[in-house]
């Protein structure tokens, strides 16, 4: 009877084994599916990267520098030339 409920055991631990590591299989294979989704889905709303996003940022935070800089030395200029500006 021992050899009986030993085999069973046995043979129940290497089901369960079993089963659990399908389980992780079963688990590594619908979140890798999750991740393919989410990058197609971020993909297909064409969002800006964040590094992309940080250099415009700052190449328009210089163009608003030059902007003003040049501004103001129309500004010097048309009071020179006693110039009325439209704007």
């Amino acid at each position: 009877m021992t050899q009986i409920n030993n085999k069973f055991f046995d043979e129940f631990t290497k089901l369960a084994t079993g089963a659990v590591s399908a389980a992780g299989g079963v688990y590594d294979e619908v979140k890798e599916m999750a991740k393919n989704q989410g990058e197609k889905i971020v993909n297909d709303m064409e969002l800006v990267r964040r590094e992309d996003f940080d250099v415009v940022k700052e190449m328009v935070s210089r163009l608003v520098i030059e902007n003003e800089k040049l501004t103001n030395r129309v500004s010097v200029l048309e009071e020179k030339l006693d110039i009325k500006a439209d704007s």
